[in-house]
């Protein structure tokens, strides 16, 4: 084959790949369901769009008007139906527009679109509580932009790294104050993670209102705790105060404090008749300030036993640790003070310690040293 033969290139055309296979949704049967069944939503189920079918299930069409439009508009819905169909789900944003429609409907006060946004938890609370009573779907009404920011960053997050699913979702402080409005029954406190707090709120309605009411100015405070990624044992002074008045007479406080005997007496002696809970009251920051004292201490016991399984080569050693967490630390000493043997008899033979055992040998000294050590050298000119 000569030099100037040409060679055909074939071009090879490339198919579109679709990430998703789907059926696209039919214009002629969008309307079969939209008439006369659209009132009900049957035409949103049928377009995959499921909470814009409850909420016309609920609202009856949004009274009506929603589904005249939907009658009116209705290849353009189909359009965006098959469109959102082909995006994968890691991908799908959420729309504010929805979640209005969604919120401002009959449905929207038991949650519907913190179920669309993702929130099953508030979802499954404003279930429970018809929207916290109103003030929970009033303040979704105001707040919605925010919150569907926050869903499409999370959606985001999760699109760039999978494993962001599983991760704790960082508490957020406009959603604390949202629940402090029923506090009493304290669920800020279960929201933010603390169920002892949450489930001392519930029995004794928000230590009697006078907890209920601190939270409210040191919410920043507890949204901070909570979402430190290295939370720490120790007491906190404020929780302690919190839980001392006014139901300290219970012993909350010693409960919290790990002094379950001291909690279980003042329950049944409600506080030393009083007595004892009014000295709490002033040995409170002692009592704090002992506990950490004693935690800080077992925690560096712990850390110590667990570093005594460990060579100076930095490599784990196995078996029972040297020092356990009921043992105290003491330093190893290998130092031996003299050459002592046991001698039995007269045949016993001479049992020394180990060579090993025995501090090295100084170098011996040559001509090449420099000398004696410097606290040795004279001060005195000899010459």
């Amino acid at each position: 084959m000569s030099k100037n033969t040409l060679v055909p290139q074939v071009e090879i055309q490339q198919q579109p790949i679709h990430p998703i296979s789907f059926k696209k949704k039919s214009v002629a049967d969008a309307y079969l369901w939209a008439f006369p069944l659209g009132l009900i939503g049957l035409h949103r189920f049928y377009l995959g769009q499921k909470y814009l079918g409850i909420a016309y299930l609920f609202s009856g069409g949004f009274f009506g008007v929603g589904w005249l439009h939907d009658l009116l508009f209705m290849p353009s819905i189909v359009n965006h139906a098959n469109r959102c169909a082909a995006i994968p789900p890691t991908k799908k944003r959420y729309n504010v527009f929805e979640a209005y429609m969604l919120c401002l409907n009959p449905a929207g006060i038991f949650g519907l679109h913190q179920f669309y946004l993702g929130r099953s938890g508030f979802g499954m609370t404003y279930c429970f509580t018809v929207g916290l009573f109103g003030v929970g779907w009033i303040s979704d009404i105001i707040r919605m932009p925010k919150l569907v920011a926050d869903a499409n960053k999370r959606a985001m997050e999760i699109e760039a790294n999978p494993d962001a699913a599983k991760q704790q979702q960082p508490k957020k402080i406009d959603d604390a104050y949202v629940l402090w409005v029923f506090g009493f029954f304290g669920l800020h406190h279960f929201y933010l993670g603390n169920t002892e707090f949450g489930l001392a709120y519930l029995f004794t309605m928000g230590m009697g209102g006078v907890g209920w009411l601190i939270d409210f100015f040191r919410m920043p405070v507890l949204i901070a705790r909570a979402n430190n990624p290295n939370p720490s044992p120790l007491k906190h002074l404020d929780d302690a105060y919190i839980l001392t008045f006014p139901f300290g007479v219970l012993g909350l406080q010693h409960f919290y404090l790990g002094r379950r005997g001291w909690g279980t007496i003042y329950a049944l002696t409600f506080g030393l008749l009083g007595f004892g809970f009014l000295i709490d009251l002033i040995r409170m920051p002692f009592l704090v300030r002992q506990v950490n004292e004693s935690l800080l201490e077992n925690q560096n016991l712990v850390t110590v036993a667990i570093d005594s399984n460990y060579n100076t080569n930095n490599q784990y050693i196995p078996g029972p640790s040297v020092n356990g967490p009921n043992i105290p630390y003491q330093a190893s000493t290998a130092i031996v003070d003299d050459k002592r043997a046991i001698i039995d008899n007269r045949n016993a033979p001479i049992n020394y310690p180990p060579r090993d055992s025995y501090p090295p040998p100084p170098p011996p000294f040559t001509s090449n040293n420099a000398g004696p050590p410097p606290a040795y050298e004279s001060k005195v000119d000899i010459r």
